[in-house]
């Protein structure tokens, strides 16, 4: 009794709830649960953010407000303007130290970027208008915008710098990408892919505190992938590395930045010499260390055949019986020198109802519009363990309920674009990796679906690693919600998100993690 008086009474002393874990916010006329995220500094939680439609003030004009909170669901501050009712949240990022927001407003026909501080102050504000070349760029890029599910797939930030989008461009046969920097105490600038061949499509790889890493996919000469690092502070091409010669060729996943040297750490599959990254089956998984300015510091390779078959039974393919492929969502450098890979496993398989829909579209004089044979499966969570050469050493699957992802670009593409389309729409299971500031110890969490006696529904697990061994925990789902969205917390714990549209608000809570 005594401990909790002075719990309670060190919580009067520190404001508003310190110790707070839960927070209603009402009048909310609109939201969309992509228009909320985290406030991180690496893998550790400072805060949050949600964008809202609050009021309306007339036919076309309505209130919005930007809330900003810290990490015990404290009100840091409101930020509250009127603009047009056209006005379009495409997406929203943090950097370590900012806040970026990308507005499309229908009215004034703008892309607009607003950069606030963490007190809501606004840093800076960039507005470009959206021409005929624009609108192309951005008809490519958001195909569909009101989806919960989606990630960032174009708007990326750059630590303690400002933002970057990546966009696609299709002019004149070409298909190529153009990139636009919106830095908070410099000027705004814009770097166009100037590649002579007509098919160069850009993925964002990473950054670090001055370059931007991308993914490039050329077609000359002959299919190949590329690394390219942009200076943030020359506005020009850093280096780029082609994957493809006498080596094997290699399709980047992930990468991060290694402790100690600030080299680039890059994951991804590797192929036999001469292969086709689209086509051909990968023969294992790569990890290549490269110097800031390009060189290749150390490489390690670990064949499906070889390394893979200790832990996993692996098909000629490369595929892992009962998994499928590996998508490679985080690197992890933890605090005793151990490196851990988060994969997720995803197949392709037999779609019963497109094939049905074709052969009825077959049977019919109207035909219609055409249903893929395959569909898209993610399957189990993955955890392997690599030593400092960063050749894997231990590999243990977490099983979850499977989940099928139809998509029309199922028959044709490959195991590497697929898993990029799969992962901006939200199609895999993985949410975040949590650790603590020296990493010496980390969750990982992801969502599944349970069906048992006890319980039916959505389910959050997390796997934790103290220092020395893992161990598991879950919590059920259960909610009467419109919606629902499971963020990342202060180590230990996990903010639950609700929107409830017919009254109106959006409930937060902190759940313990075990």
């Amino acid at each position: 009794m005594k401990q909790t008086i002075i719990a309670a009474f060190f919580c009067m002393l520190a404001g508003i709830g310190l110790c707070q874990n839960k927070l209603s916010i009402d009048n909310v006329r609109s939201v969309y649960l992509r228009n909320s995220g985290t406030i991180k500094d690496g893998d550790q939680i400072k805060g949050y953010y949600l964008f809202y439609q609050s009021d309306k003030v007339d036919k076309k004009t309505n209130e919005y407000t930007l809330q900003i909170l810290d990490q015990n669901l404290n009100k840091v501050k409101d930020v509250v303007f009127e603009d047009s009712k056209k006005v379009e949240l495409l997406e929203a990022s943090y950097n370590g130290e900012q806040l970026g927001f990308l507005f499309k407003n229908g009215d004034t026909k703008t892309l607009d970027m607003k950069i606030y501080d963490m007190t809501g102050k606004m840093m800076a504000s960039f507005s470009n208008e959206i021409d005929k070349k624009a609108e192309r760029r951005l008809a490519l890029a958001y195909a569909v915008v009101n989806n919960d599910e989606n990630t960032n797939k174009n708007m990326f930030g750059l630590k303690g710098q400002g933002f970057v989008t990546v966009f696609p461009v299709k002019e004149d046969g070409h298909f190529t990408y153009h990139l636009e920097f919106y830095l908070a105490n410099r000027k705004q600038f814009s770097f166009t892919s100037e590649d002579e061949e007509k098919f160069s499509v850009a993925s964002y790889l990473g950054s670090t505190d001055s370059l931007l890493l991308l993914e490039v996919i050329k077609k000359r000469p002959g299919l190949s992938s590329n690394i390219v690092a942009i200076n943030l502070y020359t506005h020009k091409k850093q280096f780029e590395i082609s994957t493809k010669g006498n080596e094997n060729p290699f399709v980047p996943v992930n990468m991060t930045v290694q402790k100690g040297t600030g080299n680039l750490i890059i994951m991804g599959a590797y192929y036999e010499p001469d292969a086709n990254i689209i086509k051909d089956n990968s023969q294992g998984i790569g990890v290549y260390v490269y110097s800031t300015e390009g060189k290749l510091v150390n490489k390690s390779q670990n064949s499906f055949t070889g390394e893979l078959s200790k832990y996993f039974n692996v098909r000629s393919n490369g595929k892992i019986e009962d998994i499928g492929y590996l998508y490679f969502h985080d690197i992890i450098q933890a605090a005793d020198g151990k490196v851990f890979a988060v994969a997720e496993g995803y197949k392709r398989v037999a779609d019963a109802l497109g094939i049905g829909l074709n052969v009825l579209s077959m049977g019919s004089r109207s035909g219609g519009g055409y249903a893929g044979y395959t569909k898209m499966k993610v399957t189990d969570l993955v955890m392997l363990e690599l030593n400092t050469d960063y050749k894997i050493i231990n590999a243990k699957i977490y099983e979850k309920n499977s989940n099928s992802y139809p998509t029309p670009y199922a028959d044709y593409n490959s195991q590497h674009a697929l898993a990029l389309i799969m992962k901006a729409d939200g199609a895999f299971d993985y949410e975040f990796t949590l650790s603590n500031a020296d990493k010496s110890s980390f969750s990982v969490c992801y969502n599944d679906y349970e069906r048992s006696k006890d319980f039916k529904g959505n389910v959050f697990h997390s796997i934790r690693y103290n220092g020395k061994s893992f161990s598991t925990d879950q919590i059920n789902l259960g909610t009467k919600a419109t919606s629902m969205k499971v963020q990342p917390a202060k180590q230990g714990y996990v903010t639950i998100l609700e929107y409830y549209k017919k009254d109106k608000r959006i409930d937060l809570r902190m759940e313990k993690l075990n």
